[in-house]
């Protein structure tokens, strides 16, 4: 393939996923026969230990050597994939940035780097988060624009559905992060609507004499996800944070990121 063509080919693909990123990120429909594995089980004892003080060097190395084919089948469903991803993100925050907080510093560099072992498979914060649960976006894309050729371990593992709600779940390590809180398969998406309605209550400020909502930047940063500021609107009318019949401007609040590795949900 000429170089022409394959310009016309990936400005195609970067127009289709920017297409389809339209609208608001939330499952279609919710699976009513998820089973917990054994892989959910590890992420989720992976922060218990944690959250408990304890070593979790046995958990990462089980983790590390799994085989890919047999996690692939041992996360059939987006419940089981969303609980694990999400736990193992949070997991490895914590555990990483207790050995050495000093790695919060340069947070690029952070999120970016290969330290996560999962089915023999290096991976970074961004590649979790970007790859596997907002389904192979491409980090500075704004929720818009999808990764075009994903890595094959990030096809056979990533969510099949985006779904807004996963970014009042991950915990980065910072203050402003949503706390951090251990995701089960079977009642995953009762979870995150929780977590979205208690984080978004807490972020939200709505005036009705300016006309006017300010809400968590996260909405801007993964605007995509959201469905832009009408889908924000939308989201915020479902969770009864502004009036129905309102049409705020809509403006976003501070990050504070201030390194917080205990902030654990009760």
């Amino acid at each position: 393939m000429n170089t022409r063509k394959m310009k016309i080919v990936i400005l195609t693909g970067i127009i289709i996923a920017t297409i389809s990123s339209c609208g608001i990120k939330r499952p279609s429909q919710v699976n009513q026969n998820v089973q917990t594995t054994e892989y959910n089980t590890w992420s989720e004892n992976l922060l218990k230990d944690l959250k408990a003080g304890k070593n979790v060097d046995d958990i990462q190395k089980k983790l590390a050597q799994i085989s890919e084919n047999d996690l692939e089948n041992g996360l059939p469903l987006d419940e089981n994939r969303k609980a694990f991803w999400i736990n193992i993100y949070n997991g490895y925050i914590i555990a990483l940035l207790k050995k050495d907080k000093s790695q919060f510093d340069n947070r690029g560099a952070f999120f970016g780097k290969k330290q996560i072992n999962i089915a023999g498979n290096m991976l970074s914060f961004d590649d979790i988060e970007n790859g596997m649960i907002r389904k192979s976006q491409y980090k500075f894309g704004l929720g818009y624009i999808g990764k075009i050729f994903p890595p094959a371990f990030e096809r056979h593992l990533r969510v099949k559905q985006r779904d807004f709600r996963i970014h009042f779940a991950i915990n980065c390590g910072a203050k402003s992060c949503p706390p951090v809180r251990i995701f089960y398969s079977k009642s995953v998406n009762d979870q995150l609507q929780n977590a979205a309605k208690v984080y978004l209550k807490d972020h939200t400020k709505y005036s009705k004499e300016n006309n006017s909502v300010e809400t968590s930047t996260l909405m801007s940063w993964f605007r995509g996800d959201f469905g832009g500021k009408s889908g924000t609107k939308k989201i915020l009318k479902d969770f009864n944070l502004i009036p129905d019949d309102s049409n705020p401007n809509v403006t976003f609040g501070n990050y504070d990121w201030t390194l917080d590795i205990n902030n654990y949900a009760e």
